[in-house]
């Protein structure tokens, strides 16, 4: 989907602010480097909680269509509180040649009440060859919107933009784990906070294993500890190595794991390595490095 001829009128960051301007009870939801959703194997896309109408919802969506809507986009309005009336409501994929999206303006869904959360939306919103050849997507960048019908206008929209960032800034970080026989075996130890991409993580190492695993197993996740820069509190997809360095070769032991993680989630391996495997070349002068490379990670960010 990169490759395309067609050239924006005006910037993209001046789009999202007229948007804003134009469109008071809506959400915009843009999605750079939408190619990646496709090499990351990514088929649903969250947006973070917004408002409309007083209300708190989600825009979910698939890239590469939902169930038997291949080769299409799917867009869906999931609402994150109880709705007791009948409201409409409008999703659609804006356009960034022209001031219009798809579909018309004019069309307008019943979302109905329901007291739990439940997705409404189109099947088949657009075609991927559509997308690209109408111009919804240029430069590798699409916009997805929802908007209710009805409501007194706020002061302005909301926008998010969604990006995958490959070998982020810091994306690798190293832990020294130096005199390693004082590590009580039975406690979960965590290295200091770090930041990659906009939030903030730590490793933890288990030398018993986690709560379930076993205790001859050496444990290693990687653990998320909340947002920097006031950054939407969503989940971050995310693509890494663990590693426990050998340190005199270079045939480390790793892992490597993907999916995505919520503020406070561990993500890793509850069964990393054999204990009788803490030895050299690996533990050396009672100090172990563990680490973690990462390959890919969302960021989110207010726009």
């Amino acid at each position: 989907f990169v490759t395309t001829m067609l050239r924006r009128p005006i910037p993209i960051e001046e789009m999202v602010a007229t948007f804003k301007r134009n469109h008071k009870e809506s959400h915009l939801f843009k999605i750079d480097n939408f190619s990646l959703l496709t090499k990351y194997k990514i088929e649903r896309l969250e947006s973070s909680l917004f408002r409309l109408g007083g209300l708190k919802w989600k825009l979910i969506v698939y890239p590469k269509g939902s169930k038997n809507a291949n080769g299409y986009v799917s867009i869906y309005l999931q609402n994150q509180d109880p709705i007791h009336h009948e409201l409409e409501y409008q999703v659609y994929v804006v356009s960034q040649l022209e001031a219009k999206w798809h579909p018309n303006i004019n069309v307008k869904r019943d979302f109905g009440t329901s007291s739990t959360p439940k997705a409404k939306g189109i099947h088949k919103l657009i075609s991927l060859v559509d997308l690209e050849r109408n111009g919804y997507l240029i430069e590798d960048c699409c916009m997805f919107g929802a908007s209710l019908v009805g409501f007194e206008p706020g002061a302005q929209g909301t926008a998010e933009c969604f990006s995958l960032i490959e070998k982020p800034l810091n994306h690798k970080v190293t832990w020294a784990m130096t005199k390693f026989s004082s590590f009580d075996p039975a406690m979960v130890h965590h290295s200091q906070e770090f930041v990659v991409g906009n939030k903030k993580w730590r490793i933890k190492v288990h030398e018993r294993g986690f709560i379930g695993g076993h205790h001859k197993l050496f444990a290693v996740s990687l653990s998320g500890e909340g947002f920097i820069n006031n950054a939407p509190k969503t989940k971050t997809f995310a693509k890494f190595k663990l590693r426990v360095f050998n340190q005199v070769e270079h045939n480390h032991l790793e892992k490597t794991e993907s999916g995505w993680v919520d503020a406070d989630d561990k993500h890793g391996f509850k069964a990393f390595t054999p204990l009788e495997k803490l030895a050299e070349p690996y533990l050396v002068n009672d100090k172990l490095y563990v680490g973690v490379d990462f390959e890919v990670i969302s960021m989110t960010n207010y726009c």
